[in-house]
């Protein structure tokens, strides 16, 4: 495959992989998010429409409140008033209209017309259709067994109290049925004028009468309507004549919803609300865990007899918990807001506390009136992070697209000088070093093409310092022994290793022969620094050692003058060597030696496991030029001994955590193999420097000699 393909492959799996990734990161973490927001956004409408649910019922709940303080402030009104005119002489005749004239259409009353509250109230199609009302009259009625002496006398003061009924009631019209006062000598007056009263109808029967009379205070009743038939709430109280003696109820009554406000509920909420008055149930109730609903809409959608009491409801109890938690709320006078069904449909419950004995106001809303805003608002959500994600689908094709077309153009533009930087190394390869690279280019390409064509030329140059160098290697081995003399009673083992290609360590055997006997000569030195440099001063060394040693075979008067020689030449240089000269008699195995600034020579005994170094004072050759050295004995090496000369190549080797071999090392490999002969010896301090330093390589040379004395 051309390397054109390679690279458009290389640049779109480098591109496209990546793109998809985050493409494919970004669908997953959009999705997610648009999930959560709309979760969030759904929690957050539930959270918002319970809110409002449950400030609806305070406003509602306050509502209510203002109502009762309006009836009861308009009942105590009309009772200090009844009570006032009935304890008052009459001062001229009123006239007095009976329920009988109402029902006969007297002309003396004049205009009729339907009561407004009922035409307003939502249970208006229940109520009797024939009810006709008189806001300029008042009604009375006589009981059948009514004292008639005493109530036309009471009906004429109670005449007076037409202006007071009439002021409340048109204050209050969207609210009143009936304002009402009933005495016991049985008679009944009531406000707006009206008939359709029962025969049998006797106010001081019914419980609005009797329980406020019993009571002797105000008091709230749920009942049906002797004229309309309509469930009505009546808030009645008694009045007291002179004596305080207790003479008659003056009440009120009104529609149930206008305590229940459902139209007001229907047009914030839904049809589908509903409102009603809870009590918790008593033993009378039969069942003391239950809640009573007293009122609801269901009682006044049903057309019931005036005589039958209104049977009372009780909350169904399909979440007993929450009916329970509900009741516990409201005997603590706490309001709050429960998730329990309503007649099987799942629905959310506020409520709260309005009227004494734990009357409640409860709020019904179908749940999935309050799931659809919060459902609305999730679907919004969600619609919209699906049109995100669709559009940047279609812009990530179209960049995925331009990306592939890009990445051809650019793998043609970069392969095209790849190609000439090919054809040229090719012909380079084939031994063409005049071939150049036609790139013209100012990029990076450009700038390879140049440097190689910068190449060529070098190439050659090195191919000839390459060459240079092999040459100078081969000179330098050469110029090492090609293997150590045999000496009777001795075995000698040396190595040289270099750094580089060349180094600046040196060992050399010298065979002379002396006015004390023969010698051999053992010479080992170490020029600063290595490579090419190191390894010409060191051939300078030698080449004056070997001419000097040939004239003056006397060791120091040798050193001395290779010094002074050597500094005349190369003392600018910077450079010295450190050297060795050791000469051992080989009839009487005498050491003498020249120490010129190299590290002491060693004789191990491994009979006194005890090592000796060979001292004496001397500086590095090329130092200084007047520098007179001397010379050194030792008695010699007996059997079993070695004898020792290393460069600091050896002991200054340092491993990868910056660690020197160290001469204690050293000497623990000598010990170690003292029994060995003198060239496993040598290996085992090579093989032994070379661990250390693994995986790395020394930094400078290591030369080693190691004689053993055999006898």
């Amino acid at each position: 495959m051309r390397i054109r393909w390679k690279l458009l492959i290389f640049l779109l799996i480098l591109v496209l992989p990546p793109i998809f990734l985050v493409r494919w990161y970004s669908i997953r973490e959009t999705r997610a998010l648009g999930t959560e927001l709309a979760a969030s956004a759904a929690e957050v409408m539930r959270d918002t429409a319970n809110r409002e649910l449950s400030q609806t019922v305070n406003l509602f709940a306050e509502a209510v409140n203002d109502t009762r303080d309006v009836l009861e402030l308009a009942l105590t009104l009309q009772a200090r008033e009844a009570e006032r005119l009935l304890a008052e002489r009459p001062r001229h005749i009123e006239p007095i209209f009976f329920d009988t004239d109402y029902d006969r259409r007297d002309p003396r009353i004049g205009v009729l017309e339907p009561p407004r509250v009922l035409s307003d109230s939502s249970a208006a199609h229940t109520a009797k259709s024939d009810i006709a009302i008189s806001i300029d009259h008042l009604v009375f009625r006589l009981s059948p067994d009514a004292d008639m002496p005493a109530a036309l006398k009471d009906a004429q003061a109670l005449t007076r109290l037409l202006p007071v009924f009439r002021i409340i009631y048109l204050r209050h019209d969207d609210l009143m049925l009936w304002s009402y006062v009933s005495l016991d000598n049985g008679l009944h007056c009531a406000y707006p004028g009206h008939g359709g009263y029962p025969p049998d109808y006797d106010p001081r029967r019914r419980e609005w009468y009797t329980q406020a009379k019993a009571q002797g205070r105000p008091v709230w009743n749920i009942m049906v309507d002797a004229n309309t038939h309509q469930a009505i709430a009546t808030l009645s109280m008694p009045i007291h004549g002179p004596s305080g003696a207790i003479i008659g109820v003056t009440g009120v009554d009104f529609p149930l919803d206008t305590l229940l406000l459902e139209s007001d509920l229907s047009r914030r909420w839904t049809p589908a609300v509903r409102s009603m008055l809870l009590r918790p149930a008593t033993e009378a109730d039969g069942d003391p865990d239950a809640m009573v609903i007293v009122a609801m809409r269901d009682y006044m959608e049903h057309d019931t007899d005036w005589k039958t009491p209104l049977a009372l409801e009780r909350l169904e109890k399909e979440e007993p918990a929450a009916v329970a938690a509900m009741r516990q709320d409201i005997k603590d006078g706490r309001q709050g807001i429960v998730e329990m069904p309503y007649r099987g449909v799942p629905s959310v419950w506020a409520f709260k506390p309005v009227i004494e004995d734990g009357l409640t106001l409860a709020v019904i809303v179908p749940s999935e009136v309050i799931v659809a805003s919060s459902r609305h608002a999730e679907d919004s959500v969600m619609e919209r992070t699906k049109r995100m994600l669709r559009d940047t689908s279609v812009f990530a094709l179209v960049i995925n697209l331009l990306l592939v077309a890009a990445a051809a153009v650019a793998s043609l533009a970069v392969t095209r000088p790849i190609a000439r930087l090919a054809r040229a190394a090719g012909k380079i390869a084939e031994g063409d070093l005049s071939a150049r690279a036609e790139v013209k280019s100012h990029d990076e390409l450009g700038d390879l093409a140049k440097a190689f064509n910068a190449m060529a030329p070098k190439l050659l140059e090195r191919v000839k310092l390459k060459n240079d160098m092999a040459l100078a290697m081969e000179v330098q081995r050469n110029l090492l022994p090609e293997r150590p003399p045999v000496i009777p009673g001795m075995d000698i083992a040396a190595v040289c290793q270099f750094c580089d290609e060349t180094g600046g360590d040196y060992y050399d055997f010298l065979s002379f022969s002396r006015e004390r006997g023969d010698t051999c000569d053992v010479v080992l030195g170490d020029v600063t620094g290595h490579g090419i440099s190191a390894a010409l001063f060191m051939a300078t060394g030698r080449a004056l050692l070997h001419a000097r040693a040939d004239e003056d075979p006397d060791p120091a008067r040798c050193i001395t003058m290779v010094n002074r020689l050597l500094c005349r030449d190369t003392q600018l240089s910077g450079r010295f060597i450190t050297l060795f000269f050791l000469s051992i008699n080989l009839a009487t195995g005498m050491l003498t030696w020249v120490r010129a600034g190299h590290d002491p020579a060693l004789i191990y005994d491994p009979g006194k496991d005890d090592f000796d170094e060979l001292m004496g004072a001397g500086i590095p050759l090329g130092v200084e030029e007047s520098w007179e050295y001397g010379d050194n004995s030792h008695a010699g090496i007996t059997a079993g001994q070695l004898l020792v000369l290393g460069t600091d190549g050896i002991w200054e080797a340092m491993n990868p955590a910056g660690e020197m071999f160290g001469k204690e090392r050293f000497k623990d490999i000598l010990r170690a193999n003292a029994s060995r002969t003198a060239q496993e010896v040598v290996d085992a301090v090579v093989a032994a420097v070379m661990a250390f330093v693994s995986p790395g390589r020394p930094e400078d040379d290591l030369t080693l000699v190691v004689i053993k004395a055999l006898r």
